[in-house]
């Protein structure tokens, strides 16, 4: 019998989460459900606007460094 796992989770970044947490004042699972989509309304909105464009930047810049280094 194979007991693998069947439900695979979303993992988050966790400096942008800390971002995030700093910036709103709520707690890191109100940011992750804001998210994931299963809280509405107009802060969640924004929380997952923020997230998206904060992880965009956290990636180019680490992909920038690596560039550079190469």
């Amino acid at each position: 019998m194979d007991k693998s796992k069947t439900k695979n989770y979303k993992s988050y970044d966790s400096t942008v989460l800390e971002a995030l947490f700093l910036k709103y004042k709520v707690s890191k699972y109100y940011i992750r459900q804001c998210i994931n989509g299963t809280v509405q309304g107009i802060k969640p909105d924004n929380i997952k606007k923020d997230y998206v464009m904060m992880e965009k930047a956290n990636r180019d810049a680490a992909f920038n460094l690596v560039r550079k280094t190469l």
